[in-house]
Formats: structure tokens, sequence, C-alpha cells
């Protein structure tokens, strides 16, 4: 989900820092009233008679009910090891000249997939397959939205198939735009086991573990507290909490439930590991499994030099250690826009430090602290519809790694 943030000056030199620090002259303190410029439109109508007015309806409010209904669990079954055979099966397969063509502006018009499919045990079978579903191998294979490399399909005949693996062209942060090959694992329900829920609970805690301990290692300071560091301020739960949150899909879980929405994003990171969301992209520009904006990430680096960030944006966000290690930092950087009154008070109160920490991160975290300030709570007010449910959806999230996982 992308976030706006605002520039700030950062001592000694003048940085664009995207978030108002408590230790640098910013640009618009988190203290000081802002003022909001009246924008007025004149309209000139020209002389007519004047028509009959009709009672416009007003349009439903959007809803922010969570929706909870029994998500999928498979037979258990460890499929980690079959889909490490299939990515590498899928990723030394030539590439064909047909493979991937690009028109003349170098966007591309036509590509094979190259599918990795099998049962349980026993052979994979590699598929090569073009745009409509025609394939090598006579296959019927299906699929309800070509959703790039993360598409899920379903293997309709022979039966009881599962495609393990695909490769397909996206665009690379290494080649100025053009495209590479990618290899993805996307969710399947046969896959949906209690042990592969479990590895990407456990692949997630080691990329926050990695991320606290680069912190500690590296000395890298609160903005808020100087005297402490940010593994110190920012709870180690709520890095796993908005991981997940980041790619639940509100409109999805209204069909199929926030606990099956939270079982495809634990899939998906088993699955693919360091690969997982690393070509997600949202539509205003927002990458990787954090889906930071470029803006924000770069702000972010310039406010916490000693963590050694990846100076290039597309790079850091598909390094998935790189990528959690900024999202921590970002936390602590939304922390620097509450008074410290304020600051004392919520910090107190972990429900109110996760509200709000979820709030900043979806949005403008300056804007966060005046809802707080007129309406004393983090979503009160103009608050946007995406926001509130964001911070229902982290909440929720929350409560499941409680239940599942003992994660508090």
């Amino acid at each position: 989900m992308s976030r706006k943030i605002v520039g700030v000056l950062l001592a000694p030199a003048l940085l664009a820092a995207g978030i108002n620090l408590a230790h640098a002259i910013p640009a618009v303190s988190p203290q000081a009233k802002l003022s909001q410029t009246a924008v007025e439109k004149t309209v000139v109508a020209a002389k007519r008679k004047p028509a009959k007015k009709t009672a416009k309806r007003k349009a439903p409010a959007p809803s922010l009910v969570i929706v909870s209904k029994s998500p999928n669990n498979a037979p258990d079954f460890d499929f980690q090891d079959r889909i490490e055979q299939a990515q590498a099966l899928a990723e030394k397969q030539p590439v064909l000249k047909d493979d991937m063509q690009l028109d003349g502006r170098g966007n591309l018009s036509h590509f094979v997939w190259t599918l990795v499919v099998g049962q349980k045990t026993g052979p994979l079978t590699v598929v090569r397959m073009d745009e409509s579903g025609k394939n090598d191998q006579g296959f019927t294979i299906t699929w309800p939205i070509d959703n790039f490399i993360n598409t899920r399909f379903h293997v309709e005949k022979p039966e009881n198939y599962i495609v393990f693996a695909q490769r397909r062209p996206v665009r690379s942060a290494a080649r100025n735009g053009g495209y590479e090959m990618g290899i993805y694992t996307s969710y399947a329900p046969e896959m949906d086991t209690k042990t592969m829920r479990g590895a990407g609970m456990d692949y997630l805690r080691t990329l926050q573990h990695l991320a606290y301990n680069r912190i500690q290692d590296h000395d890298v300071r609160s903005r808020v507290t100087p005297n402490a560091t940010v593994a110190d301020k920012i709870p180690t739960s709520m890095v796993l909490r908005l991981m997940i949150a980041e790619h639940v899909d509100p409109l999805h879980m209204k069909y199929v439930g926030i606990e099956q929405c939270i079982h495809e994003v634990l899939i998906t990171i088993a699955a693919n590991r360091g690969r997982a969301y690393a070509y997600a992209k949202s539509s205003a520009g927002a990458r990787g499994m954090p889906q930071f904006m470029e803006d924000s990430y770069q702000m972010v680096r310039d406010n916490y030099p000693k963590a050694l960030l990846e100076p290039n944006f597309e790079r850091g966000m598909t390094d998935l250690r790189n990528a959690v290690l900024a999202s921590v930092l970002h936390m602590d950087l939304e922390l620097t826009h509450l008074p410290q009154k304020t600051l004392k008070t919520i910090t107190t109160s972990n429900q109110h430090l996760t509200d709000f920490l979820a709030a900043g991160y979806n949005r403008n975290p300056a804007k966060v602290a005046q809802t707080y300030h007129r309406t004393k709570t983090f979503t009160g007010g103009n608050s946007p519809v995406e926001t509130k449910m964001y911070v229902r959806i982290q909440s929720w999230v929350g409560q499941f790694l409680k239940k599942e996982y003992d994660i508090t």
C-alpha cells in the first residue's frame, strides 16, 4: 500500500527524508499547527432555465467488516523440497527465441510460460504453454486471471497434478527496465498445509531476526530515543503483522475470509522464501514484500546511514533481508511525528502503539498524528477507508499470530 510523505531538513546536510525527525529541523514540525489552503473553484454558468433538482442517492459507505470463514487446510505434507526441485528445473530450461517477444517500444508482446507440474511425489513434468493455454504436453491447465508471475494455475487433466513452479518474463531491476526470466511458485490449495504455513512463518521470523540483529550489530539508533536502538523501540511482532497485512486484499477477503488470506501469504513465503513478493508492484509503484515507495525508501535510507541499506531501490526491494530492515526503520521514523506527551501515552499501550504504526505505515504518519490530535483515534474523522481497513486487518493478523504461533 502506497504511502505519501512530507520532506524534512536533516542536519548537517539537507536530505530528502520524508518523515519529520525529532532531532532535525523539520520542514513541517509535528507539533506545529498546519494551515490548510482553501482551494476555490469558480464556475461561470451560462444563463438558462433552472433544471428540476433530483434527489441524489448517497453511495453506500464502504464496508469495514473483517470477514471470517473457514480457510483451506489440506492434508499435512511438506512440499518444500518438491518446490525447490521444481524451481531449479524451471530455471535450467533453455530460453527459446519465441519465449519472450517485445514490441517496438520494448514492451512485452508475447511470451511462453514454462511450468513444472507433478503429483506429491514422483516425476516432475516440464510444460511449455502459451497465453491461450495451448501446451506441448496436451494438459488442460486453467487460471482465473493472469496475475503476472503470481498467476494461480489449476491442472484439470491429468488429475491430482499441481503446478509447483513457473517461469515467465518479468521486469528486471538490473537491465534498466528490460526483461528477464523470473521463477516463482504461486499459491495452490493443495499446498496449504500446517507444515507449509509453519515454514512460511519461520522464514518470516528469520527475516525479522536478521533485521534486528543488523540494527544491534551496527548500533542503529532510534530517532525518538537516541540512547536506544531501533530494535529496542519497535515490537518484533509489528514486523510480522505488517509484512502479512500488506498482502491481504480486502476485496479478496470479502469472498474467502481473513484466515484464508493469511494462509495464502504464509504459503507464498514458504514456497518462494527469498523470492517471496520480490516481483510485487502496485499501480502506485510500491514494491516488494513491504510495499515501499521509492521516495519513502530513500528517505529512510538517508536517515539511518548506519543501517547500510542497499542504495538501489529496486534491488533493495528484491533483497528481502534489506526490505524488512527498511520496514523496521520506517516504523521508528513514524514515531518522530508525535509530540513527546502523545508519544509517551502511545508507547505505554501496546494496542495504541501497534495501531499508530499500522496507520502510519499505510498513510502519511504526519496526518495520522493530526487525526489523533483532533479525534483521539488514529483512523477517525476523514481518514481514508483504506487506512481504517488496514489497521483492522493488522489487528486481526495479530490475533491470528497469537492464536496459531503464540506471537504477541
